[in-house]
């Protein structure tokens, strides 16, 4: 469960991020705009408290669009890409995965099982 934050606190913070981003993009880039952004990003953070409502409502905004957007495109790459072929090899190389036919000479799906519980078999069930 995620703890509430005071918002004033919340968008200093995504401002600092926004403002560290761009110090991280100077430093890879070596362009001094870039720095420039970072500093008006912190003091629009720290005496303009309007404006830093704003800035960061809309990066939240944007970052929830993003988050929604890649969760869907991950997670159906990982399905089609991964999960579907093995299920497809698990299908063609196992005969009968749920054991619906019956064993060779016997009547019944019934398998009988000999053995004896133990409170070590009650603990980690899953």
């Amino acid at each position: 469960m995620s703890e509430i934050k005071n918002p004033r606190l919340q968008e200093i913070e995504t401002l600092g991020v926004l403002a560290t981003f761009f110090l991280i993009v100077n430093i890879i880039s070596n362009r001094r705009e870039f720095v420039y952004v970072s500093l008006t990003f912190l003091i629009i953070a720290l005496f303009v408290k309007p404006l830093a409502r704003a800035i960061s409502r809309m990066w939240l905004k944007f970052a929830e669009v993003i988050g929604t957007f890649n969760s869907r495109v991950i997670l159906s790459l990982v399905f089609y890409l991964f999960l579907t072929p093995i299920a497809f090899l698990y299908r063609i190389f196992t005969k009968d995965p749920l054991m619906l036919k019956p064993e060779k000479n016997t009547d019944s799906l019934y398998t009988e099982r000999n053995h004896v519980f133990t409170p070590a078999d009650l603990e980690k069930m899953w």
